[in-house]
């Protein structure tokens, strides 16, 4: 492993360079817009097609929930992480929230990344928090005027007012009604290209009624090396029906627990190359807060690639 300095001793070119010099920096993906050309050889070699979507991914994402420096952000994108995911639930529209850190971040490389945005299902519509209100507030605080990827975030799981749906009734929310129909409307107008859904508990269920479902293309899931065989039974399924797969909690195998420690895997090489070698897996998103953390990621990318 690199010698890993404190991250604000070193500037950002440093840390490159020093990365290039391990041959981690030749890492390189085009954009995210389209899959990778079959003639061009590189490319394929390093992106994961987004199941049966046109999104070509790096197979080393960005989980910007806890980052608040757009700086380790722009260093990611230059190693070739071509793809961060955040909520509205993380800052609710607070100055310096996760989506303003990432627009600072993304400022001239827009077409070059591709933004999954997670959003609350529950709130009513006579909320603040409506739908609406949660799409337009990212958008401003992304600076952009789309995100590849919307997400409904935990349906029913509680995160907004202590809601607790059962599964069916989380389900019957993304379903149909006013939320799904606002989601297929910025969907028709270019505001959003391929919608799916986050899944913190009751995965396989979750997982088989996106593979059925004819809303929703991608499934971001919990999984790491202590996940049960059923929830790598239900992905593999909705992987073989056309669902793309992108992982959460891939360092963190306390999460199944209840324990929401973040990175607390033994051996985090191991944990995120035991993720990424899965071929039903076209991404992993590893929460990232100082530069050391990105540096084992992308060695690691290097590494299963």
């Amino acid at each position: 492993m690199l010698n890993c300095p404190d991250p604000d001793q070193i500037t950002r070119r440093e840390f490159t360079r020093r990365l290039v010099g391990t041959g981690v920096g030749a890492i390189a993906f085009a954009g995210c817009s389209r899959p990778a050309s079959p003639s061009d050889k590189g490319a394929q070699s390093k992106h994961r097609k987004l199941g049966r979507t046109d999104l070509a991914l790096s197979p080393l994402g960005f989980g910007a929930q806890h980052t608040h420096d757009a700086d380790l952000l722009r260093c990611a994108l230059d190693q070739g992480v071509n793809l961060i995911e955040t909520a509205f639930a993380y800052g609710f529209g607070k100055p310096g929230n996760s989506c303003e850190c990432i627009g600072k971040a993304i400022a001239g490389k827009r077409d070059s990344v591709c933004l999954a945005v997670a959003y609350q299902a529950e709130p009513k519509p006579t909320s603040k928090i409506w739908i609406a209100a949660q799409f337009e507030q990212t958008l401003r605080a992304l600076g952009t005027e789309h995100i590849d990827i919307f997400l409904w975030h935990h349906p029913g799981g509680g995160s907004i007012n202590n809601s607790q749906l059962s599964l069916k009734e989380s389900q019957a929310l993304v379903a149909e009604g006013e939320r799904v129909e606002l989601m297929l409307k910025w969907k028709q107008q270019g505001k959003l290209r391929w919608c799916g859904i986050t899944t913190h508990s009751e995965q396989p269920e979750w997982l088989q009624f996106i593979a059925e479902s004819k809303l929703y293309d991608v499934a971001v899931v919990g999984f790491n090396y202590k996940s049960p065989g059923s929830i790598v039974k239900a992905m593999e399924e909705a992987s073989h029906k056309g669902v793309g797969l992108i992982c959460m909690k891939t360092q963190s195998p306390d999460y199944f627990e209840g324990e929401h420690k973040i990175g607390s895997a033994p051996d985090h090489r191991e944990a995120l190359s035991w993720v990424l070698t899965k071929p039903y897996v076209t991404a992993a998103i590893p929460g990232m807060t100082a530069r050391s953390q990105l540096e084992l990621n992308v060695q690691t990318l290097a590494s299963v690639a």
